[in-house]
């Protein structure tokens, strides 16, 4: 009976990927699938190559989809052993704590998308940042690294890595003192490592490395922050370009837009912002398409119009974010920063395990949301990899502070 009531998470996790395998192991094949099906070089190869590997090996998709959910659920159990160990939970707290973890991949578990993978491999990283900052040493250091990039090679939007990993690092070193040149060196070779294997990647597909970088017209930053710019902007702007095919191609996207009331002065509360998006992406690009066959010249001219028409209307700009923020989920930036802010007062003046941790999981959140907001459209399967890790994180402060068990330190 002890050894069950001392393994309830793992079996409560057993129980419930078992469930899942007998509701359906098929996959669920979106139009996005085809990208990491074919190993599109707008994408990161670490997905596609698992399901290459996987299929290659068995020879059926089913098997992408058991072994992307047993990776959740081991990461499940690792990050509640984890906050287990370091924080004095006891097994009702660490048995919740995995049924809620769970929860999310009920919805996308046989997804044939990157969120199952990038979900996993969040959990191990946080796993072992946890560990890091409490027990530092060369393996946690480099289980860090190995998580870190594996997430960088796996989602874009994992970008926002680096300067969580930086703060973590920093506030390591101020509360060690010590192992400098193993820190900076961990830091350096993720970006090493995650840019030379992208670099062979696309060496390997015999295509041209810079399709691959940021200002990628199809995955890069100016594609949404180009149909950003056109959604605070009106036809008063044109004449802030000289190209007069860049004009022409402008009036007839500010002309279908006001018809469609699909820009910011229209903007009706929640939702607005989404159903424009569409609209700028789709129709701009039916304009755009017969006027710029070169990808190159396609990527200068929505950098260009970003720069401009953001840095024209930079204060609707600046509320445009906020009210992305607003639209979405603006909780998980209101919250976080109520912990951030007396967290880092209490690491400045005590230098804490605690309160260091407190920094990473809300910076992690933050920034992981600020990203969102400024670079890419907002959907809420983007914040699965950081908000239900903040939500437990609460729960377990409220729930230890009633039982006055002193985790803080």
């Amino acid at each position: 009976m002890t050894k069950i009531k001392k393994n309830l998470v793992e079996i409560f996790v057993l129980i419930g990927i078992i469930f899942l395998f007998f509701f359906s192991t098929d996959p669920i094949i979106y139009p996005d699938s085809n990208r990491y099906l074919l190993g599109s070089i707008h994408d990161p190869p670490l997905y596609s190559t698992f399901i290459k590997v996987i299929n290659l090996l068995f020879g059926n998709l089913n098997y992408v989809i058991i072994f992307q959910t047993i990776l959740i659920g081991i990461g499940i159990v690792c990050l509640t052993k984890t906050l287990a160990i370091y924080l004095d939970l006891d097994i009702k707290i660490k048995t919740i704590i995995s049924i809620f973890l769970f929860l999310p991949i009920i919805q996308f578990y046989n997804n044939l998308l990157t969120e199952p993978l990038g979900y996993a491999l969040s959990l191990f990283f946080i796993n072992f940042a946890i560990r890091l900052i409490y027990n530092f040493n060369y393996k946690n250091l480099i289980l860090v690294s190995i998580f870190a990039i594996a997430m960088l090679l796996t989602r874009h939007q994992f970008m926002f890595l680096y300067p969580v990993i930086l703060i973590l690092y920093l506030g390591i070193f101020i509360i060690k003192n010590f192992q400098t040149k193993s820190l900076i060196l961990s830091f350096f070779i993720i970006i090493f490592l995650h840019n030379t294997l992208i670099n062979i990647n696309s060496k390997i597909r015999k295509d041209d490395y810079k399709k691959y970088n940021l200002k990628n017209d199809y995955t890069g930053i100016f594609f949404f922050t180009y149909i950003d710019a056109i959604y605070i902007s009106s036809n008063k702007d044109i004449k802030l370009f000289n190209d007069k095919k860049l004009q022409s191609a402008l009036k007839l996207i500010f002309l279908e837009m006001d018809k469609r009331k699909s820009l910011i002065k229209y903007y009706d509360g929640r939702g607005h912002f989404g159903s424009s998006f569409k609209d700028i992406r789709n129709y701009s690009k039916s304009v755009f398409d017969d006027i710029y066959t070169n990808k190159k010249d396609l990527v200068i001219m929505k950098r260009d119009v970003s720069i401009k028409l953001i840095k024209k209307n930079f204060v609707k700009y600046i509320r445009h974010i906020f009210k992305k923020s607003y639209d979405s989920a603006w909780i998980f930036i209101f919250v976080p920063l109520c912990i951030l802010i007396p967290a880092l007062f209490v690491f400045v003046k005590n230098k804490s395990y605690f309160s260091l941790l407190s920094i990473f999981l809300t910076t992690f959140v933050l920034i992981n949301h600020t990203t969102i907001y400024l670079f890419g459209r907002v959907q809420p399967r983007y914040f699965i990899y950081t908000d239900f890790v903040l939500l437990i994180f609460i729960f377990i402060i409220f729930f230890q502070s009633l039982k006055k068990k002193i985790i803080f330190k």
